[in-house]
C-alpha cells in the first residue's frame, strides 16, 4: 500500500497539492509536461522533502513533516531510475550495475546480474563507461542498476523515453515479469497514454500540480480532463491481441473473440501483441459495412459518451475498450447512446505495435 499526501511549492512558484492511496502493483503518474509528475515522484523516492505531508509504504512512514521524519533515499529500499539517469562516470557498466552492493543491499532475489544484463542487452557493454553509451544504453543501465538493488518499490521517471522502439516492448515485458512473478510494486511517470494502458493497473492523472482523475487506466484516462489533453499526452487506444498468427498477406489476432487484422510482423512478434491507434482513426457504423478498405470490423456496445466542445469521445466495449472521436452530428445521426450496439471500422495500417 502506497499512501501520499503532500503539498509543495517550487522556487519558481509551481505548486503541488496531491493526495492518493493505492494498493495496486503498477501505478502510473500520468500527465503532460509540467503537470507535477516528477516532483511527486521525487517526494515518494525521498529526493525531495515536501513543505507539508506524509508518505507511507506498506504502513511504514517514510516522510512525515509534522513528526520531523524524512528517511533518506538510500535507506528506503526504493530502486529509482531518474530522468537524468545519474550514472557514475568513473565506473564501467558492470560497476554501475553492481553499485547497490556497496550499500549492503544483497538478497536472494531471482533478479540476477546475468539475467538483467541479458534481458536489457547489456552483456556486450559491461566494460564500457557511461560517456561512450547512447541515451538508450544509459537508460538500460540505470534500469538494470535499480533492479539489482533488490528494491521493495521501483520508481521510474519516464523509463521508456530514451529507448528505441524495438527495445521498449522487451523492457515492458521484463517489467511485467518483475511485477507479477517477483511482486515488486512499481510507480512510473509517463506522458504516453499508450504506455499507461499497456503497463499500469492504476493511474493518477495530474494537471497543473493536482490530481484530476484516478483509478484504473480505462477509468482515469476516460475522464474529460484526460481526454482533453494534447500532444504526447493525447488520448490513445491500446488493445491486447492474443494468439496472433500469420496468413498469406497479414497477421491476425483476436480481441473479445473477434478477429483483428494488422500489418505483417516479424516471427518474434507473434503470440501476444499490443497495438495502439488514435481515437480519430476509428470509424463508427450502426451496421457492418462490407466491401470497404477498413479490414477490421469490431462489433461492440457503447459504454461511455464524453463531450468535449466540438468533439465527442465514444467508448465502445468490444471485449476491451476502444475510444472513437466523432462529431456531435455523428452521435445524433447514428443514434449513438450508452447501451446501443455499434461497429468499429479500423484500417489494419492504422494499428501500430506498441514497442
Amino acid at each position: 500500500m502506497l499512501e501520499v499526501q503532500c503539498s509543495h511549492t517550487r522556487p519558481g512558484g509551481f505548486q503541488l497539492n496531491v493526495r492518493f492511496s493505492t494498493d495496486q502493483k503498477v501505478v502510473s503518474l500520468f500527465g503532460p509536461s509540467g503537470s507535477g509528475k516528477t516532483t511527486l515522484l521525487d517526494v515518494i523516492a525521498g529526493v525531495m522533502r515536501p513543505d507539508a505531508g506524509h508518505v507511507l509504504l506498506d504502513g511504514e512512514t517514510l516522510t512525515n513533516t509534522e513528526r520531523g521524519i524524512h528517511i533518506a533515499l538510500h535507506r528506503r529500499r526504493i530502486g529509482v531510475v531518474f530522468q537524468d539517469l545519474l550514472l557514475f562516470p568513473h565506473l564501467s557498466v558492470a560497476g554501475n550495475l553492481n553499485y547497490p552492493r556497496k550499500w549492503g543491499r544483497r538478497s536472494k532475489s531471482p533478479i540476477t546480474f546475468d539475467k538483467v544484463a541479458s534481458v536489457l542487452e547489456l552483456s556486450a557493454l559491461l566494460s564500457r563507461r557511461p560517456h561512450s553509451l547512447s541515451g538508450g544504453e544509459r537508460q538500460r543501465v540505470a534500469l538494470g542498476r535499480a533492479l539489482l538493488s533488490s528494491p521493495r518499490l521501483l520508481v521510474l521517471d519516464e523509463p521508456l523515453a530514451a529507448l528505441d522502439e524495438p527495445l521498449k516492448s522487451r523492457i515492458l515485458t521484463y517489467l511485467d515479469r518483475v511485477v507479477h512473478e517477483w511482486e515488486i510494486p512499481t510507480v512510473f511517470v509517463s506522458h504516453s497514454q499508450a504506455e499507461v494502458r499497456r503497463f499500469a493497473a492504476w493511474c493518477a492523472v495530474l494537471d497543473k500540480g493536482s490530481i484530476i482523475a484516478e483509478g484504473t487506466p480505462d477509468a482515469a484516462l476516460g475522464t474529460l480532463g484526460a481526454l482533453s489533453l494534447q500532444d504526447d499526452a493525447a488520448p490513445a487506444n491500446v488493445l491486447r491481441l492474443d494468439d496472433v498468427f500469420r496468413t498469406q498477406d497479414a497477421c491476425v489476432g483476436t480481441v473479445g473473440g473477434q478477429a483483428v487484422r494488422l500489418p505483417d510482423l516479424p516471427p518474434k512478434a507473434l503470440g501476444t501483441v499490443y497495438v495502439h491507434f488514435p481515437p480519430e482513426s476509428v470509424l463508427l457504423s450502426r451496421d457492418d459495412v462490407p466491401n470497404i478498405s477498413a479490414r477490421n470490423h469490431l462489433r461492440g456496445t457503447v459504454v461511455h459518451l464524453v463531450g468535449q466542445g466540438t468533439a465527442v469521445f465514444v467508448g465502445i466495449d468490444v471485449g476491451q475498450i476502444i475510444w472513437a472521436e466523432v462529431t456531435p452530428g455523428a452521435v445524433r445521426d447514428l443514434s449513438i447512446a450508452v447501451g446501443n450496439p455499434i461497429t468499429c471500422l479500423i484500417k489494419a495500417h492504422s494499428l501500430r505495435v506498441l514497442e
